[in-house]
Order: C-alpha cells, then structure tokens, then sequence
C-alpha cells in the first residue's frame, strides 16, 4: 500500500423534488452491500459544518434531510459506490455539550419493504420465478399511476430465465422479502438479483457475478482474517419445509443430506416456512438451499483489505475472488463475496470488510 493516492469521498444529498444536489460533510461512512439482500448505509456528520451550511441555504439541518424524499449517494474519485434513499436522521447531544449528527440510508430494493401486493390474491400459476419480482414491482410503481407517489423510478434492466416453473399466490404480502424468498438468498438454483446505482432492476441466472482471478487475497493485502466454521448447533441435514395451509392441509416437503453426511454429524433436523408458498417444488428449492449452506461445516471466511488494494470499485458483489491464508490450509481457493462493508473515515481511509462463502 506503500505510496498510494488516499481517495477523495464524497457524500451527495439529492432533493427529488427539486433537483437541488448538496456535498455533505461527514465524519465516517459505513456502507453494506449483501448479495441478493440490499444495501444499507450509516453516515456520521461534522455536525456544525452541516449546520452552517443549511444556514448558508436558508434552512434548517432538519429540512435538509427530511422536508421531502431525499436520495443520497457516496463516491469514491468521482465513482459512485453507494446510492439510495434518507431513511432516518438522528441528532443528539453529549454530556460535554457536544453535538453528534447521522444519517440512516437504504437502497431502493429496501424501500419495497415499505410496499404490500394488496388486499386481492395475486396467483402465478406454472411460471419461471425470475418473471414474477419485476412483474411484482412494476405493478407496485403503476397502482396509483405511471410518474406519481407509488413509481419509485425503478426500470426493467437485464432479464434472464431458469428451467424452473413454480406456482405461488400472494395477499397482501411485502415485496422486498418476497423477492427475497424467490431468489438464490433462499432458493436453490433460481436466481440473483439487484437494482443498480441506474435504478435498473437486474436478473442474474445462474447467479451474479464474475470469477476474477486477477485479484488475489493473500498476505500482501489482507489486513485480517477471520475463519469460522459453524458446527452441530448450526448444521442442519434434515429440513422440513412448510408452506400454506393449516393443519393438514399445510404444504410441506423434507429434504435430507446424504447418508454419508448424516452418519458423519449424526441427524440434526430444523424447520423453515414460506407461508405463501403451495408449490411443493418451490419449498423443495428452498430446503436444498437450506442445506447446501447448513449441512456441512463449511468455512465462513470473513477478511479486511484497504479500499484501494484491490480498488472497491473493480469488484462487486457476488464476485468470485481468490483467497489464500495458509493458516487453515486455503491455498488458491475460489471464494464468492456475500457481504461486503465498507468503513470510511473523513481522511479518506476506507476499510473493507469481505464475507466470503466457498459456494
């Protein structure tokens, strides 16, 4: 890292309404980026600094960030690497007399959670779950009218299909967690997803994301690792998956590991429900999802690297990169970013957090 360039950040705040665009001073930036889970953000702020310079506007610190709806975004050398929407605003005073001022902030996929399918049942009868998310939305955007209150602005992007077919009825259900549900985050072999810094939805099948072996993480880079490996009480190798309906009228399938896995660990059994879902393929899907994370002790490996080596901006979520630490026998193993977090400061030093699955 000898000789670097520290990277100028910036954090934007945008009135929708307006178009006004304010560089907001801050102090740190935490930023988190999950595959197929959203992103969130939290910013502190130099407080007197954003003061002034609401003052300077002829408003208020409080107006500046919630008078309307208010996107925000973080760039690293004129790149954006975050971008979504004020989602709380959080002012307090110390004991000293000292103020302290942060931003809350979600993506856009995150702010579905704030959107219902309604009161009337919404069936998808044998279709390909990567058409039903974008079809979800865009009946969310359009229910009070193209360009009003309920159009986030969110546009189809890349499309893509699965071998599957699966039949699913919605009521009043939230869209964020729905879509979820749908995706590889619990299912098995459908697919990845996520609105990107254009505000397009995207659709990724297999999954998202490129293997890149030029960026390695070995000891020249990697400022600290972690190795987890969960065992017994987080394993499961038999799961029952239950759907819609009651009592015995309920959907629901078992789906169990290998026999040389069992006999190995001994039989360790869960329960997830999908309470929308009548599709017993569709929960089968999701129990072989279960266990393909939960049936084996599988290392977790959790690393920290400067933002600049490699440059965040070459990577992204649900890459694969190459990961060595001799110490637990990884030697030039592929390993797939879930979660990645960003921790930066206001001199411009950016620690990155990766939390890498081999699968």
């Amino acid at each position: 890292m000898a000789g670097q360039i520290t990277p100028l950040f910036q954090v934007f705040i945008l009135d929708v309404a307006s178009g006004n665009l304010f560089e907001i001073p801050f102090e740190s930036i935490n930023c988190i980026d999950e595959l197929n889970n959203g992103k969130s953000m939290s910013v502190q702020l130099d407080y007197p600094a954003v003061k002034s310079m609401a003052a300077a506007y002829r408003t208020t610190v409080q107006d500046l960030f919630t008078a309307t709806f208010r996107e925000i975004y973080v760039t690293m050398d004129g790149v954006k690497i975050w971008y979504g929407v004020v989602a709380e605003y959080n002012r307090s005073k110390d004991a000293t007399g000292q103020y302290q001022m942060g931003i809350a902030a979600i993506d856009y996929f995150s702010l579905f959670q704030k959107r219902r399918t309604g009161l009337t049942t919404i069936n998808f009868t044998n279709v390909d779950p990567a058409t039903i998310p974008w079809s979800l939305i865009n009946t969310s955007q359009q229910s009070l009218g193209a360009g009003s209150a309920s159009d986030f602005g969110i546009t189809q992007g890349a499309t893509a299909l699965t071998p599957l077919t699966i039949t699913v009825s919605y009521k009043n259900s939230e869209l964020r967690q729905e879509i979820i549900n749908l995706s590889n985050y619990k299912q098995n072999g459908t697919f990845d997803f996520d609105i990107d810094f254009t505000k397009k939805f995207n659709v990724y099948y297999p999954i998202k994301g490129t293997t890149r072996t030029n960026i390695v993480l070995d000891d020249n880079n990697i400022l600290a690792d972690t190795i987890k490996i969960p065992l017994l009480l987080s394993m499961t190798n038999s799961i029952f998956v239950t759907g819609q309906g009651i009592n015995d009228d309920q959907a629901g399938v078992n789906r169990k590991a290998g026999n040389s896995i069992v006999n190995a660990y001994k039989l360790l059994e869960d329960q997830i429900a999908d309470i929308n879902v009548t599709d017993t393929g569709l929960l089968a899907a999701e129990g072989d999802r279960f266990l393909a994370l939960n049936q084996l002790p599988l290392y977790q490996i959790s690393l920290k690297h400067d933002g600049k080596d490699p440059d965040v901006t070459t990577y992204d979520v649900g890459d694969t990169l190459v990961v060595n630490v001799p110490e637990e026998g990884v030697i030039n193993q592929q390993y797939r970013v879930k979660k990645r977090t960003l921790d930066i400061d206001k001199g411009g030093q950016c620690i990155v957090q990766l939390d890498m699955l081999l699968i």
